[in-house]
C-alpha cells in the first residue's frame, strides 16, 4: 500500500473516532447558564437599566423609617425607636412626620434586612462606593454581550456585524467617560446618606428578580419564548416597577414576592409538582412579612383556590395518605413566615401582633401603668412609647377584622375612583396599567368559550390570577375610601401596586386571546421599537408643551388623557376588527402604542423627578447626570 493512501487511511479513522467522542462535560454553572440564559440576560438587563436612569434617594417621608431601621441595624443598635438620623431636626428634636408616628419605626425589617449586604459592600469602599457601581455597570453589558457569544453564538452577528464586540466596546468608553465625568459621594460623613443608597440598590436587585420571574411565569402560561418575551416587557412597562424599583419605599419588595407566589402556584397548577406548591406558600409566608395584611389576604384566597382545585381534579378520591400531604402543602406558609413571628417578637413582644401596631396604638403614658413598646425617654413634647397589646390572639383578631372591613354604602364609587379618576388628581389603576381593561373584558370571553367546551389548559391558571387580583384588593379594603382621595399616596395607588402583575398577565393572555394569529417574534420587536421612540417623544413633546399648566397635576392629566385615548381606540379596533374584518396591523399598533405610554410616565418619574428627591445622591452614573444637567436642564420640580 502507498504511503499517501496509508495516510489518507489514518486521517479517515482519526476523524471517525473524534466523531464518536462525547461532548466535553460542562461545569454546573455553565450548564445552568445555558438552560436559563434567557433569565439571566433578562436579570442583568433590568438592573443595568434601573441603574442608569436612576438616583439612589427618598421620595416619600415614609421612606425615612425604613432607612432609619437600616441605620441603627447596621450600627447594631434596636430597631424600635428612631435615633434620629432621618427625619429629624438638628437639635435632635423629631419631625412632624416622625411625632406623628411617636418616633417609633413600625415597618417590619425584610427590606432593611435585604439591604444590610448593599450596605456592606458599599462600605468596603468608603467614599468611592459610587466608582464600584460604575464598575458594575459597565461590566453588565459585557457580561451580557460575552453570554451571548458564548452561548448562543448564532445570535453573535447582525448582518455579518459581530454586535457583541461593539457592546464590549461601548462599555469599556462608557466607563472611561464615567471616569471623566467622576466625582466621590460621601460614605463615612454622619450625615452621609447612605442608607438611602443600599435600599435603592436592593429594589433594583428585587425589580430584577421580578422581570425574570414575569418572564419564567410567560413561559409556562404561553411556551413561547418571543411572546413570554413581550408579555414580560408588557407587564412591566404597564406598572409603575420601574418607578418603585429608584426608590427606598417596600413596594418592590411586595411586588417581588407576589411575583414569587404566582410564579411557583402557576408551576404547581401546570405541572402538579408538588415542591412548587410547597415553595408557593412558602413566599407567602415570606410575602406576609414583607406587608402582614397583604400575606394574610393572599394566603387565606389561595388557600381556597387551592382546596377548590385538588377537589376539581379528584382528590377526595385518591389515598387518604395522599390527599393528606397534598392538603398540608398551605402549612409551609408557617417556614416562611417564620421571620415575621421573629420580628413581631422583637418589637411587639407577640408573635400574632405586626410591627404595625405601634401606629395603631395611642401614646404610652407614666402614669397608666403597664407594659409598652418604645422607651419612657421624651424628646420634647413626643412621647416615643405606645402600650404593649394586652393580649395576642384578641388584638391579632381586632386588626384582622378592622382591616378587611369595608365601607360598603361608598364602595362603588371608591372602586372606580380607584380604577379611573383619583380624586388626588394621581394616576388611576387603568391610566398605569390598561391591561386591567383587557383582563376584565378576558372574563366574559373565557366564560363564553367554557360554555361551547373549548377548555384553555390554561384556564386553572387564569382564574388563580383573579383570585391573586381580588386578594389584594381585599387586602385593603379598609383603606380603600382613601386610595383614591389621600395626596399622600403618590404618584399611583401605590398599595395596591402588586395587583399589576397579575392583572398585566390575564391582560397579555386577552392579548393572546383576543388578537388572533400573532407573529410572536415581530411582535416582541415591534414593541421594543416603539417603546425607545415614543417614550423619549412623549417625554419631550410633555417638555416643550408644558401640558396643563405643567407641574405633577398637569403631567399627570396628559398621560392620564393620552392612556384613556388609546385604550379607548384599541377597543373600537378590536371590535371592528371581529364585525367588519378590518386589517390586524391597526389593532397591533393600538396595543403597541398602549403599552408604551405608561412606559414614557414611569421614565417621566423616574428620570425627571429625580430631582425632587430628597436625603440621597444624584444619579448613579456621571455621563447620564451630566446629560440630564446639561441637555434637559432642569434645576427643580415642584414634588407631587
Amino acid at each position: 500500500m502507498s504511503p499517501k493512501r496509508q495516510k489518507s487511511i489514518k486521517e479517515i479513522q482519526q476523524g471517525q473516532e473524534s466523531n464518536n467522542q462525547s461532548p466535553p462535560e460542562q461545569g454546573p454553572i455553565s450548564c445552568f447558564l445555558n438552560r436559563n440564559l434567557i433569565s439571566v440576560l433578562i436579570f442583568l438587563f433590568a438592573l443595568f437599566f434601573a441603574m442608569t436612569f436612576s438616583n439612589p434617594a427618598l421620595f416619600l417621608n415614609d421612606e425615612w423609617i425604613t432607612v432609619n431601621q437600616l441605620h441603627q441595624l447596621g450600627e447594631g443598635h434596636q430597631i424600635i425607636v428612631n435615633e434620629g438620623k432621618y427625619g429629624t431636626f438638628l437639635n435632635g428634636t423629631p419631625g412632624p412626620y416622625m411625632q406623628s408616628h411617636h418616633n417609633l419605626l413600625g415597618y417590619t425589617m425584610m427590606l432593611p434586612v435585604l439591604s444590610l449586604p448593599a450596605l456592606w459592600f458599599f462600605g468596603l469602599f468608603g467614599d468611592q462606593f459610587r466608582l464600584a457601581v460604575i464598575f458594575l455597570w459597565s461590566l453588565l453589558p459585557i457580561a451580557m454581550a460575552v453570554l451571548v457569544d458564548v452561548y448562543r453564538p448564532q445570535y453573535a452577528r447582525w448582518r455579518g456585524v459581530r454586535w457583541t464586540w461593539l457592546v464590549v466596546g461601548a462599555a469599556f468608553a462608557g466607563f472611561l467617560a464615567n471616569l471623566v465625568f467622576y466625582y466621590p459621594w460621601p460614605f463615612t460623613a454622619p450625615d452621609a446618606p447612605v442608607e438611602a443608597a443600599a435600599v435603592v440598590f436592593t429594589n433594583h436587585l428585587l425589580f430584577a428578580a421580578l422581570a425574570v420571574m414575569a418572564y419564567l411565569t410567560c413561559r409556562i402560561i404561553f411556551e413561547d419564548t418571543w411572546f413570554s418575551l413581550f408579555g414580560t416587557i408588557a407587564c412591566v412597562s404597564c406598572s409603575s416597577y420601574i418607578f418603585w424599583a429608584s426608590n427606598a419605599k417596600d413596594h418592590m419588595l411586595v411586588a417581588a414576592m407576589t411575583a414569587a407566589v404566582i410564579l411557583f402556584l402557576v408551576r404547581y397548577i401546570r405541572h402538579g409538582a408538588l415542591r412548587d406548591a410547597a415553595l408557593g406558600f412558602a413566599f407567602i409566608g415570606l410575602l406576609a412579612w414583607a406587608r402582614p395584611e397583604v400575606g394574610l389576604a393572599v394566603f387565606i384566597f389561595a388557600v381556597l383556590y387551592f382546596v377548590g382545585l385538588q377537589i376539581s381534579r379528584g382528590l377526595l378520591r385518591r389515598p387518604v395518605k395522599e390527599t393528606v400531604k397534598v392538603l398540608c402543602m398551605p402549612l409551609a406558609t408557617l417556614a416562611g413566615a417564620i421571620p415575621l413571628f421573629i420580628n413581631n417578637i422583637c418589637v411587639t413582644g407577640n408573635p400574632l401582633v405586626p410591627s404595625f401596631y405601634v401606629y395603631q396604638s395611642g401614646a404610652w403614658g407614666a402614669e397608666s401603668g403597664g407594659a409598652f413598646i418604645g422607651s419612657t425617654d421624651t424628646i420634647g413634647d413626643v412621647v416615643q412609647a405606645v402600650p404593649a397589646p394586652s393580649d395576642g390572639v384578641s388584638s391579632f383578631l381586632s386588626m384582622v377584622t378592622t382591616q378587611f372591613t369595608s365601607s360598603w354604602s361608598t364602595l362603588p364609587g371608591d372602586i372606580f375612583g380607584i380604577l379611573f379618576a383619583p380624586e388626588s388628581g394621581n394616576m388611576s389603576l387603568v391610566a398605569v396599567s390598561p391591561l386591567i381593561v383587557l383582563a376584565v373584558i378576558l372574563i366574559p370571553v373565557l366564560y363564553l368559550d367554557y360554555r361551547k367546551g373549548e377548555r384553555s389548559p390554561n384556564l386553572p391558571v387564569m382564574i388563580f390570577l383573579f383570585v391573586a387580583a381580588c386578594a389584594i384588593w381585599v387586602a385593603y379594603a379598609r383603606s380603600l375610601p382613601m386610595l383614591s382621595t389621600s395626596h399622600g399616596i403618590v404618584p399611583d395607588i401605590r398599595y395596591l401596586s402588586p395587583l399589576y402583575l397579575p392583572a398585566g398577565l390575564l391582560g397579555v393572555y386577552g392579548i393572546r386571546r383576543l388578537n388572533g394569529a400573532i407573529n410572536s417574534k415581530r411582535l416582541m420587536l415591534s414593541l421594543t421599537a416603539v417603546i425607545a421612540i415614543s417614550a423619549p417623544a412623549l417625554l419631550l413633546a410633555m417638555m416643550l408643551i408644558q401640558p396643563y399648566g405643567g407641574r405633577y397635576a398637569g403631567y399627570t392629566q396628559f398621560f392620564t388623557q393620552i392612556t384613556s385615548v388609546l385604550l379607548a381606540a384599541t377597543l373600537i379596533l378590536i371590535a371592528a376588527r371581529e364585525r367588519f374584518g378590518i386589517s390586524q396591523r391597526w389593532v397591533t399598533a393600538a396595543l403597541l402604542l398602549l403599552v408604551a405610554v405608561p412606559f414614557g410616565w414611569q421614565m417621566m418619574m423616574v428620570f425627571l423627578y429625580s430631582v425632587a428627591k430628597f436625603n440621597g445622591y444624584p444619579l448613579w452614573i456621571p455621563v447620564v447626570e451630566t446629560l440630564y444637567e446639561h441637555c434637559i436642564g432642569v434645576n427643580g420640580i415642584t414634588p407631587p
